[in-house]
């Protein structure tokens, strides 16, 4: 097992400035020593409650008041060293992002988490990270992909790395799910199209099999690798599920969902494929039976909407038994120039239900993730414009983008109008993030981005990092539970999802202090560490 070098980062301590008391007057001298005394124990047991609050001696911790009971907290653990002393891999050129493009490398590819045990006090959380030097443009870089488990730890509440493994076969880690109680454990890893150590070839049992073998416009397949021990260190079962991959765009993401209670995978994938005599991208969103790894007649093999997939976010709710996607698209119903928003659940149509500016590969918002509720709908965060959206054959500043909050019925109608949960005056905000703390209660979190009016961004990169990230509580309508914090070091990425950890925690994992610092002042991609963070209440 790789050795595992941690560093715990200190946190400046928040908290509210409490109003300036007059001075009193002085008392008489037959009280001053019984004050004296009375002042002495109490520096005694403010010091003895720290000791046992602080849980360790690394540091002092940022923290908010959500309930008059309840402390939460945001702690970080820094991995000095990831598996072979590998660097964090960047994002391929040409990247699509919610408000912009880059011809370059600018920060790390997406990273994926998934996390078991959050009945327990002892979660696991699970990250699938892509490893490797950056090379200059068109030469391909020397990737490879990773699993880190760590764990959290209710005495100081950090998660804990445990376990790292590297797979220099995968060309890039992508998508990770697990069963509840951590027995099972599978990955999505990109491979090059020939090899060919697979156990099982799943796709060959799909109908549509051989539109998704596409030699002349794919370089990649896409292999699921699975572990039925609980243990990242053994080796795992191999299966083909995709062989239409490639990178020349980078539309879309891939993720993996598993449905424990039918034992069935949901795999979201951005595809390309030849046809009409040249190659076209879209998506596919396949579903695997487990107990044969065969591939059932559920989901779709193309396309989740009008146009090119430049989003796709696949979620499984239990109530309804059916997995559904939030997609973004660079076509819509409403005519050229505009992006759409769709909603479809895997047996209906797709529906469109937002949409939003672009020219080429140049965005103007987009959609995030989506999570289950309990009454077979679905809630949805995005990025927008908060009104009316016209065509436009180049993408306007203004109005700047905001945060939306979005709802639907169990059959994928929206609920009601969407909510902005966050705007800001003549500054873009992306980068969202949604999360489960419990019952009706969720984390919000979001980048403050270009700044319209400031006279230090000068840049274009503030379209695609964050000057700031910022997270707060909200109930499912969307009404603020907490005020927003900033982060401090710390922050995530724009396609990341946070994880739920149980019990009002949330985990996540990035790279050490990624905002913005000036116009072209940023941290490196190839980030030779990698920070573990929980937001939650110890």
């Amino acid at each position: 097992m790789p050795k595992l070098e941690l560093f715990f980062q200190q946190n400046r301590a928040v908290s509210p400035t409490p109003p300036r008391a007059a001075k009193p007057s002085s008392p008489p001298y037959h009280c001053t020593h019984s004050i004296r005394s009375i002042v002495a124990l109490t520096f005694v047991l403010i010091f003895i409650l720290l000791l046992f609050s602080c849980g360790d001696t690394y540091a002092q911790d940022r923290r908010i008041t959500i309930h008059p009971n309840e402390i939460s907290s945001i702690r970080h653990t820094i991995i000095e060293r990831l598996p072979d002393g590998e660097p964090t891999c960047c994002e391929h050129e040409w990247n699509v992002r919610y408000l912009h493009y880059h011809p370059a490398s600018v920060v790390p590819r997406r990273m994926y988490h998934s996390a078991c045990n959050t009945d327990t006090n002892t979660p696991s959380m699970f990250t699938s990270v892509s490893l490797g030097e950056n090379r200059r443009h068109p030469e391909p870089d020397p990737s490879s992909g990773a699993i880190i488990r760590s764990e959290y730890d209710p005495a100081t509440g950090r998660l804990i790395p445990k376990e790292m493994r590297r797979f220099k076969e995968c060309i890039w880690s992508e998508g990770i799910a697990t069963s509840s109680d951590c027995s099972t454990i599978a990955m999505l890893c990109r491979r090059n199209f020939d090899d060919k150590d697979f156990d099982f070839d799943s796709l060959a049992t799909h109908k549509d099999k051989d539109w998704m073998t596409q030699p002349k416009c794919a370089h990649h397949s896409m292999w699921l690798y699975e572990w039925n021990n609980g243990d990242i260190m053994s080796t795992p079962r191999k299966y083909v599920v995709h062989r239409s991959m490639d990178f020349d765009w980078e539309y879309g993401n891939n993720y993996l969902r598993y449905a424990e209670d039918q034992n069935v995978y949901g795999i979201g994938m951005k595809a390309r494929v030849f046809g009409g005599g040249g190659c076209h991208e879209a998506d596919a969103f396949l579903v695997l039976n487990r107990t044969d790894y065969h591939f059932t007649d559920r989901g779709y093999a193309w396309a989740c909407g009008t146009g090119h997939t430049i989003f796709n976010r696949p979620v499984y709710n239990e109530e309804t038994g059916k997995f559904a996607l939030m997609c973004g698209t660079d076509g819509s119903n409403a005519g050229s120039n505009l992006a759409g928003y769709w909603f479809r659940r895997e047996d209906l149509q797709s529906k469109e239900f937002f949409r939003t500016n672009f020219s080429n590969i140049h965005f103007k918002g987009g959609p995030g993730a989506l999570l289950p509720m309990e009454d077979g709908g679905y809630l949805g965060i995005l990025v927008g414009v908060n009104g009316r959206v016209r065509p436009q054959n180049e993408v306007p500043q203004t109005p700047p983008t905001s945060i939306g909050l979005v709802r639907f019925d169990s059959q994928g109608d929206m609920v009601g109008a969407i909510k902005w949960v966050a705007e800001k005056d003549n500054t873009y905000l992306s980068h969202p993030q949604l999360a489960k703390l419990g019952t009706n209660r969720f984390l919000l979190g979001y980048g403050e981005m270009k700044r319209l009016r400031d006279a230090k961004d000068t840049s274009d990169e503030s379209y695609r990092i964050p000057w700031n990230h910022y997270l707060l509580e909200i109930d499912a309508n969307g009404n603020r539970l907490t005020d927003p914090i900033e982060l401090e070091g710390a922050g995530w990425g724009e396609q990341d999802e946070m994880v739920s950890l149980g019990n009002g925690r949330v985990g996540w994992a990035y790279i050490p202090d990624p905002t913005l610092k000036s116009a072209n002042e940023y941290a490196s991609c190839n980030s030779k560490q990698l920070q573990l963070s929980v937001y939650g209440v110890r």
